[in-house]
C-alpha cells in the first residue's frame, strides 16, 4: 500500500510539472523576427480572435514603439488573413490622433465587413521617416522598415498573415511612408494607396512590382499637386509633382499602353492597368480638395482603397 501511494504521488507530481511547462510554452511571447513573417503553422492560442482594438508594444532598435490593432468580428486565426497598415498624418500628439484617422477614414467598419486585420502604427514623436521629409524621424534616421517588419512578426503570433495580401495606406505624411515601404519592402507589400501623400524617398528601386493608387487634391497647398514648395510640417519643403510620381511608378511597374482617363464631377480617374505581375497604377484627382481625407459623401475613398487592394494581391 505504501509503495502504491508513493507511485501515485510521483505520477501526479510529474503530470502537474508537464502541464506547467506546456502552459508556459503556450503563453510565452515568441521572439520577434524582423525580417520575416512567421509561418501560419505557428502556435496560436484560439481559433476565433476576440474582436476589438488592442494596443501592442514592441522594442525596435532599443526604442519602444506601439501600434493599435483592430480585429474584426468572427476572424478565424487559423486561416490566412489580409493585413492593412494605415499610417497617420504629421504629429499625432499635437494635431492628429490615431482616433481621428479611424473616424474620418471609416476603415474599422470596412475591416469588420471584409475581414482583414487593420494596423494603426504610431510614429516616433508623431512623425515618420518617409525619406527626405520631414522632422525629427527623418533627421534621426528612424528605422521604420524594421518597425513594420516587427509588427508583421508580432501579428504572426496572433493570426495567420496572408503574405500575398499585405497593404499600406496613409494620410499625408503617412502616405509618404507608404510610398517608402513600396520602394524598400516590395517583397512584402502587394499594393499601397497614399492619400494626399508624396514620393520623397530616393532612390526608389523596388525589387518587385507594387500596385499604387494615389488620391490627391488640386487645391492642396501643403503638398502641392503641381509640386514645389509646400507649407508643410516642420517648414517649407519641396515636393515632386504628383503626375511625376505616377509616371515613376508606371515605369517601375513596367506598365504599357496609354492611360484610361475618366472625369466625373470633381473627380478625374487615371488608370494604367497593363502592368507587370498583375499590378496597376491609378490616380484620383479631386478639384477643390486640400490636404484632407475626402469625405465619404464626396468620394468613398476608404472603400475604394480596399477594393483596389482586394483586386491586387501579390501573384
Amino acid at each position: 500500500m505504501i509503495i502504491l501511494r508513493i507511485w501515485l504521488y510521483t505520477f501526479i507530481a510529474a503530470t502537474l510539472l508537464v502541464g506547467v511547462v506546456a502552459c508556459g510554452q503556450t503563453v510565452a511571447t515568441p521572439t520577434a523576427v524582423p525580417t520575416a513573417i512567421p509561418s501560419s503553422t505557428a502556435t496560436i492560442a484560439a481559433a476565433t480572435l476576440q474582436p476589438g482594438d488592442l494596443e501592442r508594444t514592441l522594442t525596435v532598435n532599443g526604442v519602444e514603439r506601439t501600434y493599435l490593432l483592430h480585429i474584426p468580428p468572427g476572424l478565424d486565426s487559423t486561416k490566412p488573413v489580409p493585413v492593412v497598415f494605415a499610417f497617420h498624418g504629421y504629429d499625432i500628439e499635437i494635431y492628429f490622433e490615431i482616433s481621428d484617422l479611424q473616424n474620418m477614414s471609416g476603415f474599422n467598419d470596412i475591416a469588420d465587413q471584409s475581414g482583414f486585420l487593420l494596423v494603426y502604427p504610431k510614429g516616433v514623436s508623431g512623425v515618420w521617416n518617409a525619406g527626405t521629409c520631414c522632422g525629427s524621424a527623418a533627421e534621426n534616421n528612424v528605422d521604420e522598415v524594421s518597425f513594420v517588419r516587427q509588427i508583421l512578426s508580432d501579428l504572426g503570433t496572433i493570426a495567420s498573415v496572408d503574405a500575398k495580401r499585405i497593404y499600406a495606406t496613409g494620410f499625408s505624411m503617412g502616405g509618404m511612408l507608404s510610398y517608402r515601404l513600396a520602394c524598400e519592402m516590395s517583397d512584402t507589400f502587394a499594393a499601397i494607396a497614399p492619400v494626399v501623400g508624396a514620393l520623397v524617398y530616393d532612390p526608389c528601386q523596388p525589387a518587385q512590382p507594387v500596385s499604387v493608387m494615389q488620391v490627391h487634391g488640386m487645391s492642396d497647398t501643403a503638398i502641392p499637386y503641381a509640386g514645389g514648395v509646400g507649407l508643410f510640417m516642420s517648414g517649407n519643403n519641396v515636393f515632386p509633382p504628383v503626375e511625376q510620381e505616377i509616371a515613376t511608378w508606371v515605369q517601375l511597374d513596367g506598365c504599357t499602353g496609354s492611360a484610361q482617363v475618366e472625369t466625373q464631377g470633381i473627380t478625374t480617374h487615371t488608370v494604367y492597368a497593363s502592368c507587370q505581375a498583375g499590378t496597376a497604377v491609378e490616380l484620383y484627382t479631386l478639384d477643390a480638395l486640400g490636404n484632407n481625407w475626402p469625405s465619404q459623401y464626396v468620394l468613398p475613398v476608404s472603400q475604394m482603397i480596399w477594393d483596389f487592394f482586394a483586386a491586387h494581391p501579390k501573384q
